[in-house]
């Protein structure tokens, strides 16, 4: 961090309003310019400016504002190059035209640019209230964060002005306060943080390379280098207007004498306010017009103001306004619904297999199967472990078997983790209630991540949903009439219009909203049901608002999955595209899709690329197969041509679980000429006909 002190300003020559003291008349062009500004090359012209930038400046006489407007016209020039004089003629522009909010914006941006934190906090919070925008809030939040004072950058993103950005913004803000969790030594939450965001690989642009780069910051502070190394490549790649250092990054993470101590997020920098790469910088002479103040309304903030236009070294920046938290709502007086009864299941001797074929034995992982290569199994559980009341072919050997451990992620918030646990036991499996991850308990945590102590939720969901936030120290509300502070929306087979209806009501009065997941639909033995995420889009439909998510394939549940595992490798496995396997993409883990659910091989061939597992098998029993066999990539023995939206395939005699992963991997890389809605597939003889249409897929179209 750098140790610059602002410069004192110098107050000779009257005072900073363009006007003589004496007789109030208006001084001439040539009276402005005091001996102590950075000079104007001729070439300057206030012409420069963009027009609705010199609109901005009507509000001064014709001289002063032709001299405020070519100092901004340098610190445009020069804020990259030479941050230091671009802040010289920034305050030269200031001490013309304080009243003005764009000038202060600029002064704030140029002390940020310049490391000359305290000025920064003071310049961005003028014009913030001058203006009365909130789109300064990350460079106001990363400025404190440059002052050492991480924990006030928290408290700005977290307050209700900083939730409400959106956009942009939101992301910046996000970034800041990852870097903030980082200088807390809190790499964990930062990564929760990040994960908020849109982490979908392929992007490019400066938004999703800061993005990536922070990310990636973040992963390096947590000690998972190699995690580190891999969004160092995202960010680089995305990095098309060359934002970030990233490709530094690469070449001293991937150099052997790299010494970690000084990466960043070790807080070894000392010219630097973040852990991670600082906020992207405005353009000044490119902002936007600002809200009209009435000028009494000017006058009061820039009077309010004068003392701190130019900090001394020891004046502290005014506290962040802290929000009171309501008053916590007694658990004992809320009234209880009861969970949905569960149909009372067969024991495990009466439970027959799903399609009635006796089980193989399942053999001990050897080297080069997929079981071998990871460190835990992270498992979806409806169409992946069991369907309904009943396991899946091979499921119950397979985990049995399994010399690594097991963890159950699940979507379905309308359970506690003792509940399916015991669900589990009673198919036959050995699961304890530590070795299950619920989005209702994610949802509880973002909403703890999100609001204070004592706050209150209105649930919308179980009485397992109602427990878990209990648990994480949020009071449960029950109407909207409570004037809950958040809305938490989880899977209920007993939710109706009411209970929509009283979540529209909250959303709208600016309660959070949290979605424990946004499953369209819900898996049971009779079919596909309404699944919860049907019941949020009705709300969504009503309010206009989008919730954060806690389930798959949003972060929150993968983290705390892997959090759980306390692996570096785990293995992501499930039978949905669009939320298992999207969610591991979502966190950089490997997957598995297990073609005994949901998505089917056809779904596999138009999976868009955050869709992709890294594995395709036909159940859990294919975890014990060579990893090379079933990962999806070109496979010798298999011929595969590409002719429009028709597709042969040939065979020299390779094996068949190696047909759908060279099929996947040919039709992805063709991809952009492929209409899936009318694609065809057809083997070159019966056989290989005969194994398209145990996928489903011989002649689709």
């Amino acid at each position: 961090m750098s140790d610059r002190r602002p410069h004192r300003r110098d107050d000779r020559g009257g005072n900073s309003r363009g006007r003589n003291s004496r007789n109030g008349t208006k001084r001439s062009a040539a009276a402005t310019e005091r001996s102590d500004d950075p000079a104007l090359p001729d070439d300057v012209s206030a012409g420069d400016l963009e027009a609705s930038v010199r609109r901005d400046l009507l509000s001064l006489d014709k001289a002063n504002a032709e001299s405020v407007a070519r100092h901004l016209v340098m610190v445009t020039r020069l804020l990259e190059e030479d941050p230091a004089l671009a802040l010289e003629h920034a305050r030269a522009a200031r001490r013309r035209g304080g009243r003005i909010g764009l000038v202060r914006e600029t002064a704030g941006i140029a002390a940020y640019n310049a490391g000359e934190w305290q000025e920064a906090v003071s310049e961005l919070r003028t014009a913030k209230r001058i203006t009365g925008s909130s789109a300064l809030l990350p460079l106001i939040a990363d400025s404190e964060r440059g002052l050492g004072r991480a924990d006030r950058a928290i408290e700005i993103a977290r307050s209700a002005e900083g939730r409400a950005l959106t956009g942009e913004e939101a992301t910046e803000m996000r970034i800041v306060e990852a870097g903030a969790r980082i200088d807390l030594g809190e790499p964990e939450k930062a990564l929760v943080t990040l994960q908020l965001e849109n982490l979908a690989v392929g992007q490019t642009g400066t938004g999703p390379a800061r993005l990536f780069y922070a990310y990636a910051s973040a992963l390096l502070a947590a000690g998972r280098r190699a995690d580190a190394i891999t969004w160092f490549m995202n960010a680089s790649s995305a990095d098309v207007d060359d934002v970030t250092d990233a490709e530094l990054r690469l070449v001293e993470l991937t150099d052997p004498d790299f010494d970690e101590t000084v990466a960043p997020g070790s807080g070894a920098e000392e010219e630097n306010p973040a852990t991670s790469e600082p906020i992207a910088t405005p353009e000044p002479a490119a902002a936007s017009e600002p809200t009209v103040t009435s000028v009494s309304a000017v006058d009061a903030v820039v009077a309010e103001e004068e003392k701190v236009r130019e900090p001394a070294d020891d004046v502290v920046a005014d506290e962040p306004v802290a929000v009171a938290a309501p008053e916590e709502l007694e658990t004992a007086t809320e009234p209880q619904v009861e969970p949905a009864p569960e149909p009372e299941a067969p024991t495990v001797d009466e439970i027959p297999e799903r399609d009635g074929t006796e089980v193989p034995k399942v053999r001990e992982p050897e080297a080069g199967t997929i079981m071998a290569s990871y460190e835990a199994l992270l498992l979806d559980l409806d169409g992946t472990v069991f369907g309904g009341h009943a396991p899946i072919i091979g499921a119950r050997e397979t985990l049995d078997r399994a010399e690594i451990p097991q963890f159950f992620v699940t979507n379905n918030a309308s359970r506690r983790p003792t509940d399916v646990a015991d669900h589990l036991n009673e198919l036959g499996f050995e699961a304890g209630p530590e070795q299950v991850v619920t989005s209702a308990q994610s949802g509880a945590q973002l909403l703890a991540e999100h609001l204070e102590p004592g706050s209150r939720a209105l649930v919308v969901g179980s009485e397992g949903l109602a427990q878990e936030v209990r648990e994480v120290g949020i009071g449960v509300a029950r109407s909207a009439d409570d004037k809950p502070d958040a809305v938490i929306q989880g899977y209920s087979a007993h939710i109706g219009w009411a209970e929509l209806s009283e979540a529209a009501l909250a959303i709208r009065a600016g309660a959070l909203w949290v979605a424990t997941n946004i499953d369209a639909t819900l898996p049971s033995e009779r079919g596909l049901l309404v699944g919860n995420g049907s019941l949020v889009a009705a709300v969504a439909n009503a309010t206009g608002q989008t919730p954060l998510v806690a389930g798959k394939p949003a972060a929150p549940l993968m983290v705390d999955a892997i959090r759980r595992s306390g692996v570096n490798k785990p293995l992501v496995v499930g039978d949905r595209l669009d939320t298992d396997i999207e969610g591991a993409h979502t966190v950089g883990l490997d997957s598995v899709l297990v073609l005994t659910g949901v998505s089917t091989a056809r779904d596999l061939l138009a999976a868009p690329p955050e869709q992709r597992p890294t594995y395709v098998v036909a159940d859990l029993r294919g975890l014990y197969l060579s990893a090379d066999l079933v990962r999806i990539a070109p496979h010798d023995g298999w011929q595969i041509e590409i002719d429009g939206d028709a597709v042969s395939v040939a065979t020299t005699g390779a094996p068949a679980e190696s047909l759908l992963p060279a099929l996947a991997a040919a039709v992805w890389a063709s991809s952009e000429t492929i209409d899936h809605g009318v694609l065809t597939v057809t083997g070159a003889d019966d056989t290989v006909g005969a194994l398209l249409a145990q996928l489903g897929l011989a002649g689709v179209g």
